[in-house]
């Protein structure tokens, strides 16, 4: 029998397109910040620095995370959401403002946004709530209501920031969980029903949310106001076509593309690598995204099958996010790019996603206990004789 410190070795394919993102993001980040930084900064080599102190520390963290058994994820789920919660509120009164928006504590000089360490705990939270109490789940009121509760709370937490793009994300990848742990349809269009309405009035109340979805529908309406961000970036994946300008020879990035080595990389990428770089990008992201639905799939328990099946659904929804705003498929949010946008609280939220599935993964009863007896196979057990 396996010993219950037994771990799997860390699955290959998904820690090795995790570190291709960030080679990739080294590279990228540094075309895209090198003349911003310059001067901002005074040095062309302040912002690629502080990401390469960034990437170890995510690194560091995401080992830390995988080395603890779901089990005790399980147990902390509560406690955790607390602080979650408390953080958020937190925030509200103590936060910095920055652009119009209170989403960051300053810490030793450093902006730390909560909301990137909250989303893996609420994740944390609908798994245990679904493998715990799934004969609750056909009953409204003592199945979907307490989650639907939490997430109300959450949301409303969020839009006083306000961040409108993770309360459609964590509402997206609530209803998919909700859909997978076996809810039923009923009750998931009922909460469409009372829900989406909302959304839209919040998404149409606020002036500069209604400006955002009308330049989307027409960016060149407006190119040099409302519009010049997107204008900026379909002219950066314009000019890349196929193979691109080469890499650090885009154009956008010095000064005319806001935000290019953080929510509109894209852009940049698209402008420097081409059509061929991104579809590679999207690439890599499909096998961390493909591992990570195999993991949840083999998941020996309820619990890690839901935790695996989340982390991987909010990866996948930020890169779908991220990619359509800068392509102008949907109207401009700021959503990094997991593990290539530039950001240490966006990072380190990735790398907790990605901890958790190695948390999973790594800790696999059955799996240990085959692997263990494989092992033991190739050693015939002879009474008074050693291996």
């Amino acid at each position: 029998m396996a010993k219950a410190n037994t771990r799997l070795p860390f699955d290959s394919l998904l820690l090795g397109s995790v570190l291709l993102l960030l080679l990739f993001s080294v590279m990228m980040v540094g075309s895209a910040s090198l003349d911003v930084a310059s001067v901002r900064f005074g040095s062309p080599w302040h912002i690629i620095l502080r990401w390469c102190v960034y990437i170890p520390l995510g690194l560091l963290l995401m080992w830390a995370v995988a080395n603890i058994h779901p089990s005790w994820w399980e147990a902390l789920v509560m406690p955790l959401l607390m602080i979650s919660f408390v953080l958020l509120i937190g925030l509200l009164l103590l936060g910095s403002e920055i652009n119009g928006a209170t989403r960051w504590f300053s810490v030793l000089g450093m902006s730390v946004q909560p909301v990137e360490f909250v989303k893996p705990v609420f994740i944390l939270y609908l798994a245990y709530y679904l493998a715990q109490f799934p004969e609750r789940l056909h009953h409204f009121a003592h199945g979907l209501m307490p989650m639907l509760v939490m997430l109300t709370l959450l949301l409303a937490l969020l839009l006083g920031q306000p961040d409108f793009g993770n309360v459609v994300l964590l509402f997206v990848v609530s209803m998919c969980l909700w859909f997978v742990g076996g809810v039923p349809m009923r009750h998931l269009m009922g909460v469409l029903l009372i829900f989406v309405p909302i959304i839209v009035v919040v998404a149409i109340a606020a002036p500069y949310r209604l400006q955002r979805i009308l330049t989307f529908m027409d960016p060149w309406a407006d190119r040099f106001g409302s519009g010049y961000q997107l204008v900026q970036s379909e002219i950066a994946f314009g000019v890349g076509g196929l193979t691109g300008a080469g890499l650090g020879q885009g154009v956008q990035k010095l000064f005319y593309l806001p935000e290019s080595f953080t929510d509109f990389i894209a852009a940049v990428i698209g402008e420097e690598l081409g059509l061929m770089g991104i579809l590679a990008l999207l690439m890599v992201f499909a096998v961390l995204l493909w591992r990570g639905i195999s993991i949840a799939l083999a998941a020996d328990k309820a619990f890690s099958r839901y935790l695996a099946l989340g982390c991987t659904l909010l990866l996948a929804f930020s890169l779908m996010i991220n990619m359509g705003a800068a392509m102008g498929l949907i109207p401009t949010k700021g959503m990094p790019m997991p593990f290539i946008s530039y950001g240490g609280s966006a990072l380190l939220g990735s790398c907790i996603l990605v901890g958790l599935l190695f948390s999973v993964q790594r800790h696999q009863e059955g799996n240990v206990r085959k692997k263990t007896s494989s092992r033991s196979s190739l050693y015939p057990i002879v009474e008074g004789a050693k291996p």
